[in-house]
Parts: structure tokens; sequence; C-alpha cells
């Protein structure tokens, strides 16, 4: 059964899906990779876990998590695993695209949560 979406039932999820404990204090504040280390697979795994605990798609094509934060095409949410920057310079040297990483707070991915919800349901 789907939870309500809260800033509560998010924490929950947070901390289910990356091992932290319930009494871990996670603030709306907190960074998602900066903070709280969510990178990589960890971040998509976080994604998936909101899309099957909220009952939300957060990458459909009319109203994305994307959208809702209004990235660019060079940016994503989380370095891949095993980021190194001097690596990520040296591929800029030779014309690779470089990406950046939104930082995004828990809040903010809660309000992120709240648009897509209320766009699906009413898109």
């Amino acid at each position: 059964m789907p939870r309500d979406i809260s800033l509560a039932n998010l924490v929950k999820v947070i901390q289910e899906c990356q091992g932290f404990s319930q009494s871990a204090d996670i603030s709306e504040r907190m960074l998602l990779e900066k903070d709280l280390g969510i990178t990589g697979d960890d971040g998509d795994d976080l994604f998936d876990e909101i899309e099957r605990q909220f009952s939300i798609s957060v990458f459909c094509e009319n109203y994305s998590i994307r959208d809702a934060f209004g990235m660019t095409d060079n940016q994503c949410f989380f370095h891949s695993e095993g980021y190194d920057p001097f690596l990520n310079w040296l591929r800029s040297l030779f014309g690779e695209t470089q990406y950046e990483v939104k930082d995004i707070t828990v809040g903010q991915l809660y309000e992120a949560i709240v648009k897509i919800k209320e766009r699906q349901n009413h898109g």
C-alpha cells in the first residue's frame, strides 16, 4: 500500500532504502549527495523506491523530477560511483560533455514529489 506523501515519510524511505538507522537525524536541509552520501546506483535505487512508496513516476514524459527541478541537459542528480574530479577534468580536455550535479536537499526532493503527484493526478 502506498504511503502518504509527507516529509516524515520521505525521511523514512531514505532511511530504509539507504540503510540508515531509524534514529538517524535527517533534516529537510540536508543535501542528498554531500550530506547523506547518496550517489550513483544508490541514488537510482532511492528514486525507484520513491516511485514504489508514493505511487508516482519520477521520470514520466509529461512531467518528471528533472522538470520539477528545472534541470538542463548537462545536469544530473548524482555523481557516478567512483567519481574522480581529475578524470572528469581530463575528459573535458578531449571535448567530452561535463555533467554538473544538481545539489538538492531532502526538503526540495519532498516538494518535487508533491508537484509530480499533483501533475500526475490532474494531468
